[in-house]
């Protein structure tokens, strides 16, 4: 699933690319995704001028004249930046956003867990609402996250991918910042010091921060605006390795459902 620099990455090329910011129309080619998508965003939509294009947490967000327009990719969303308007329609192209020069945004999600709303006030989105701070802000830091954990007996890994908490993490760099601040996935919360609290944090933003510039992670199905993939695996070092640096063997453990890898030697 797209984390939090996949979607920063999307959203940089979205604001690169596009040159008109009035929206013609908004066209639904396929209506069936994880929510349907609603029969009144083309009225709600139309004309209208985009005024910014952002991210908050995993979501794609256009700020619109009136009201908002708020994408999630799913698993294996992917926007493509389109100049010819007969284009056959592919197989899963779920919507287009027509620009009024004729070019157009369209949407394409062969598993269908991706989703597209509009809201006239974003604070009371339900999708949006419930998220916790933004791990790239001065906001998270290692006293925010101390707080946090002092009475929590969950393990810190599924802390920091709860999304009410901290916004934007998933799986996968999870397990990378647990590595860097050496703290095993599945330490229970309310044993981190402020110390741990504070590696952790570091080790989270520097993280994000390095596969930004990288262009995200590729592991199977996502792919920029450009349709070229994201070269921070090849930068990972704990996440589906065999090996750690150390030379141990990396240990993978089930928390949540989810795969984490560790290194037994090198984390505590």
């Amino acid at each position: 699933m797209p984390e939090l620099p996949e979607v920063e990455t999307v959203v940089k090329a979205i604001n690169k690319s596009i040159k008109s910011r009035q929206i013609n129309k908004f066209k639904i080619i396929n209506s069936k995704l994880r929510w349907t998508i609603s029969s009144y965003i083309p009225s709600k939509t139309k004309d209208n001028y985009i005024k910014t294009i952002y991210r908050r947490g995993k979501y794609i967000i256009f700020k619109l004249d009136i009201g908002y327009l708020i994408i999630h990719l799913g698993m294996t969303g992917i926007i493509k930046f389109i100049n010819d308007k007969d284009l056959p329609y592919e197989k899963h192209d779920h919507f287009d956003i027509e620009f009024k020069d004729g070019y157009i945004l369209r949407y394409n999600d062969v598993r269908k867990f991706g989703s597209v709303h509009y809201c006239k006030n974003i604070d009371n989105q339900f999708l949006v609402k419930k998220l916790g701070c933004e791990p790239l802000d001065d906001t998270f830091d290692k006293f925010y996250l101390k707080r946090v954990c002092q009475k929590k007996e969950i393990p810190i890994k599924n802390l920091i991918m709860n999304q009410t908490i901290v916004t934007g993490i998933g799986n996968i760099y999870a397990c990378e910042a647990l590595f860097i601040s050496e703290i095993k996935p599945h330490k229970k919360s309310k044993l981190l010091t402020l110390d741990n609290c504070e590696k952790l944090v570091n080790a989270i933003k520097f993280v994000l921060k390095k596969s930004i510039r990288a262009g995200g992670t590729t592991l199977k199905d996502f792919k920029s605006l450009d349709g070229k993939p994201g070269y921070f695996k090849q930068k990972l070092l704990v996440y589906g390795k065999q090996l750690c640096g150390c030379g141990n063997e990396i240990k993978i453990l089930k928390i949540g459902g989810r795969s984490s890898f560790y290194c037994n030697k090198c984390q505590k």
